[in-house]
């Protein structure tokens, strides 16, 4: 009953924003026509509301972390990466490292807990749906979920009781979250079908509009080049399907890069306020090609390293893995967008060769002025990732309905 609440008061909000663009001369067929249009002009209403941020990404790396090698040590200036978490040197000033937290579920084939209390049930959203129902639910997409090769083992997201696989292909991705919806040929161009649709209302925008218009199509052309270069540089007039190109572990890492650039392309784009990214699966079944261990994940953390106490190959994957999330908030900021937006990043264990609940890796970034930056928060045993989830969600003036504030994480 309080489902069917909710999603009517959010149909009543889009109803009620729709009725403020017909008023204002803009059809009902041309906001339909393009998500780019429709997050635009849903952005009117966003920029009304209270400021803060209003963004919410949730990543998601399988296999934890050694304490010892991942915790960063001192803050500001002198904060210092360890061998496992040298990854985001690069975007440490923009980051909250959690320290000797525990998990609530810790082990391989929890993925389905990670973001959220529960397993399933009524109403069970996972945390990247409750905070996209909650933030943006006039957005053309309550949240969006992509993955880099799952393999279809395991989900992260779930809307109510219904699990939603992930959507590993870079291509199906950007066809779903930019493409239009005129009924036309596949082979119209994406971006000649946006600019088109915009063009048509331009003289209905304000002078700030415009110039969000002219930074929305080049960040869509920006990504559409990138997934044209990892094509092989065949020009995509629409984004191509799977059969074009191969999701092998050759391209693991430009895989999660180009989804990373998909997920800020819509956020800032205000396609949706609510985005997962899952690197691989909760048995950690890839391989990494280009780092010296060949094997998979999974290898290197189990015996992959032949035994010694500092474990070099988990050590070198974990970290390269932290530095994809480092990409990905690097955008976030390079775009202007990563104060507006709070960026968790999970895991299912600590130690990930003894299956440890103790000392698990998380982190915070983002959230501009809402959250302390740059510094290692010792947050404890008594906390978890429930709670990582509920303090996100409080920078952004959401109440999760489970967890509680880890203190020295907000200011």
């Amino acid at each position: 009953m309080m489902k069917d609440s909710k999603d009517y008061q959010m149909k009543m909000s889009r109803r009620s924003v729709l009725k403020t663009f017909l008023a204002s001369g803009i059809s009902k067929a041309m906001v339909m026509h393009s998500p780019l249009v429709a997050g635009m002009l849903f952005a009117r209403h966003a920029d009304a509301q209270e400021g803060g941020p209003n963004k919410s990404v949730a990543v998601y790396v399988p296999g934890g972390g050694i304490h010892d090698f991942w915790a960063p040590t001192q803050s500001g200036g002198e904060l210092t990466m360890g061998p496992m978490s040298m990854g985001y040197d690069g975007v440490k000033q923009e980051c909250n490292f959690l320290l000797n937290m525990s998990h609530e579920s810790a082990g391989h084939g929890r993925q389905p807990r990670i973001l959220s209390n529960s397993w399933g049930g009524s109403g069970a959203d996972t945390y990247d749906v409750y905070m996209g129902k909650q933030l943006g639910p006039d957005m053309p997409f309550t949240y969006m979920n992509l993955g880099v090769h799952s393999n279809g083992n395991g989900y992260l997201t779930r809307d109510g009781n219904t699990q939603i696989p992930f959507e590993d292909n870079p291509f199906t991705a950007f066809k779903l979250f930019f493409g239009t919806n005129s009924g036309g040929s596949e082979k119209t161009p994406i971006l000649d079908a946006h600019a088109a649709a915009l063009n048509a209302i331009k003289s209905k925008l304000a002078g700030y509009e415009v110039e969000r218009m002219e930074s929305h199509l080049d960040a869509i052309s920006d990504t559409q080049r990138r997934l044209d270069d990892l094509a092989g540089g065949v020009t995509c007039s629409a984004a191509p399907d799977d059969t074009s190109f191969p999701l092998t572990h050759d391209t693991f890492s430009q895989q999660a890069r180009m989804q990373a650039d998909i997920i800020v392309a819509a956020l800032k784009c205000n396609i949706t306020s609510s985005a997962s990214l899952a690197f691989g699966n909760h048995q950690s079944q890839f391989r990494i090609p280009e780092l010296s261990y060949q094997g998979s994940y999974h290898q290197s953390i189990h015996g992959g390293s032949g035994g010694l106490p500092n474990y070099p190959y988990y050590t070198e994957m974990r970290n390269h893995l932290g530095s994809l999330t480092a990409y990905l908030i690097g955008k976030l900021r390079d775009e202007g967008i990563l104060d507006s937006t709070m960026v968790v990043e999970t895991t299912d264990m600590g130690h990930a060769d003894k299956h440890s609940s103790a000392d698990v890796p998380f982190l915070i970034a983002g959230g501009g002025s809402n959250v302390n930056r740059g510094v290692t928060t010792p947050a404890g045993s008594s906390y978890n990732q429930l709670d990582v989830l509920h303090t996100a969600a409080q920078a952004c003036g959401v109440s999760l309905p489970y967890g509680s504030t880890i203190p020295g994480v907000l200011v």
